[in-house]
């Protein structure tokens, strides 16, 4: 991503770490990741609005909120990259160039599925950063380090703009093209 980018988002990080309430170094990682919970469940909110899914609810949210919910998780993930990563702009711009353009064959709303695999990679988020403390509902011992974190958050923002892709259908010739659109939602 373009560095103004990256400087908004540790600024952002700065902000936290300086405003937020005090907490221990590997607590304040924790609740950076924990954090991208919260706005995954807040797209999952604004898809169900979008839909019209819940009688009780009715179209409360159109698919401009669940774009900006999808946005919001980006950025968050951002941040938390840029909690545990030396480089963040590095680490996503590699998942970025490495990812291979997934056959859409499964039945179903695709954008609703690539939400869902948000989910997916959360889990995997969570076990490996239990892996990096060694803390674990199983291991004692450190399975992970704080690299494969970074890898793994990198792979999460790929994951949300695919997401973000699908819902807008927007079709994206370059890696560029794709980071100077996030840039202009992260910025909006």
């Amino acid at each position: 991503m373009r560095v103004d980018t990256w400087d908004h988002v540790t600024r952002l990080r700065k902000w936290l770490d300086t405003d937020a309430a005090p907490t221990l170094v590997e607590d304040t990682r924790l609740l950076r990741v924990l954090k991208i919970s919260e706005e995954l469940g807040e797209v999952a909110e604004a898809l169900h609005g979008a839909l019209g899914a819940n009688p009780r609810k009715g179209a409360s949210h159109g698919w401009g909120d669940a774009e900006k919910e999808l946005a919001d998780v980006i950025v968050t993930a951002a941040v938390a990259l840029d909690t545990v990563s030396a480089d963040a702009a590095a680490v996503v711009e590699m998942q970025f160039q490495n990812r291979a353009p997934e056959k859409k064959t499964a039945t179903g709303d695709i954008r609703l599925l690539r939400v869902l695999a948000i989910s997916e990679d959360m889990g995997e988020i969570a076990t490996t950063v239990y892996g990096a403390l060694g803390t674990g509902p199983r291991e004692a011992e450190a399975t992970h380090t704080w690299d494969d974190v970074e890898a793994r958050l990198g792979g999460l923002i790929a994951t949300a703009a695919d997401a973000l892709d699908e819902l807008n259908g927007h079709a994206w010739a370059t890696v560029d093209e794709r980071l100077q659109f996030l840039v202009e939602r992260v910025a909006a």
